[in-house]
């Protein structure tokens, strides 16, 4: 067996997956093409294996699967209640494989204007009473679009979140919830009472799910 169709074993953030070289490489132009082309040499990747000789991808493992099984068989295959789309356009851009951001706007399209493609919203605002501050603290508003989006995030347990620590696992227990930050900003409001003003911090993330009776399929041709 030749280098360019050896097997090739790899630790995505933690997730295990064996497959050949040849499917890794199915579009050279792709980041893993260029990481595992046949001008690939192996002595360039040993500080990026794990203490099994996996090579080391810190990105995510579970969406990496549904990377995987695009360059397997070149069509995108996605379970019906799948509710990550957002997750996995970053990896698909991430890896820059181009064929499959292709399929995932193909994939999406259709349910844009559709009743049956939901968007989800949350609003968050967070009060910072005297500016300057030195992370002290303040209070947290919490909306969305659902009282079972709104209720998902009181069940992360953080109903007094005030610092900036706090905030930002509340944002990416979010993003692993398939959120992604449409828009962020900041506002300085003069106390009324005078004294330090008070700094206003909002958010506003989104998810976009589909809602379908069957899994939906899109493919491209070879390459």
């Amino acid at each position: 067996m030749s280098r360019y169709d050896s097997i090739v074993n790899l630790n995505v953030g933690g997730h295990f997956y064996t497959t050949a070289r040849s499917t890794l490489t199915r579009y050279p132009d792709s980041m893993l093409g260029a990481m595992f082309g046949e001008d690939f040499e192996f002595d360039t990747m040993q500080s990026v294996q794990d203490d099994q000789g996996r090579y080391f991808i810190d990105r995510n493992g579970r969406l990496f699967e549904h990377v995987l099984n695009f360059l397997r068989t070149h069509q995108l295959v996605l379970p019906e209640d799948f509710k990550e789309l957002p997750l996995l356009e970053i990896e698909a851009d991430f890896y820059q494989i181009q064929p499959l951001i292709e399929a995932l706007r193909s994939y999406k399209a259709p349910f844009e204007t559709s009743p049956a493609y939901a968007c989800e919203v949350v609003f968050l605002s967070r009060t910072l009473v005297g500016f300057p501050h030195q992370d002290r603290g303040g209070s947290l508003m919490v909306s969305a679009s659902s009282k079972e989006v709104e209720d998902m995030v009181h069940g992360f347990g953080m109903g007094r979140l005030v610092t900036e620590g706090h905030m930002a696992v509340l944002l990416g227990r979010l993003q692993d919830r398939g959120f992604t930050v449409q828009s962020h900003a900041t506002s300085v409001v003069a106390n009324v009472h005078g004294g330090n003003n008070n700094v206003e911090n909002k958010w506003v993330l989104v998810r976009k799910t589909v809602r379908s009776s069957s899994a939906s399929k899109a493919s491209v041709g070879d390459q």
